[in-house]
């Protein structure tokens, strides 16, 4: 993957220097997004610099710190991998929406997993980048509440809160990195386990549901 596209057109600005300068800084953030891409969990600023084609101080007139360019580049990833507008069709039957689901994280966590592994290198010397990584959390939270959303409505309150932690830790990018970096699962194989512990997570729900029913 390599993320491209920013949301601020400089196309009809008259200012030179402030269409040099936007674009200057479009490409420090592009070439910091190639470097993580290439496998540069902390790129640094002599080689965002080069790659970018400026010199290093270029780069602190428009970044006060490392850190700032940083969070610039996490946030542009998280804008365009995480799009909390795409429709989610909760009609759609059980399964379908789990096999999308499970397509759909696996191809995009894929994608994402250079991005997460420098997250969890600098967020501690970049605090916005920890912040930006709760923020994902949430929003792939939010997400999962819109696809189940059937199934969720129709627990009790009480269960609605502990089954969507169990599909959260399941369907997280933590668990894609587990089965792809640590168990060195194949991605069709890691797609597959993800489908089959949606099923399982969301039908025990639904059973003790029904046991909970018949028994009142």
């Amino acid at each position: 993957m390599r993320i491209v596209g920013f949301p601020i057109d400089v196309s009809c600005s008259r200012d030179g220097r402030i269409v040099g300068g936007l674009r200057t800084r479009q490409t420090l953030i592009q070439s910091t997004l190639d470097l993580i891409q290439a496998g540069d969990v902390e790129p640094t600023s002599a080689a965002i610099a080069t790659i970018a084609g400026v010199s290093s101080r270029a780069l602190f007139q428009h970044f006060a710190t490392l850190a700032d360019l940083y969070a610039a580049a996490f946030d542009l990833a998280a804008s365009r991998a995480f799009d909390s507008k795409v429709p989610v069709d909760a009609g759609a039957p059980l399964s379908s929406r789990i096999d999308l689901l499970a397509s759909d994280r696996a191809r995009l966590f894929e994608e994402w997993l250079p991005l997460w592994l420098f997250a969890e290198r600098v967020r501690g010397a970049a605090p916005a980048v920890g912040l930006g990584v709760a923020q994902v959390r949430r929003l792939l939270r939010e997400r999962l509440a819109a696809w189940f959303a059937t199934e969720l409505g129709n627990l009790p309150p009480s269960m609605r809160g502990r089954v969507l932690d169990s599909l959260d830790v399941a369907f997280g990018l933590d668990s894609w990195m587990n089965m792809r970096e640590h168990q060195r699962l194949s991605r069709v194989h890691a797609s597959r386990t993800w489908r089959f512990a949606a099923e399982a997570i969301v039908h025990q729900a639904l059973t003790v549901r029904d046991h909970a029913r018949a028994s009142t």
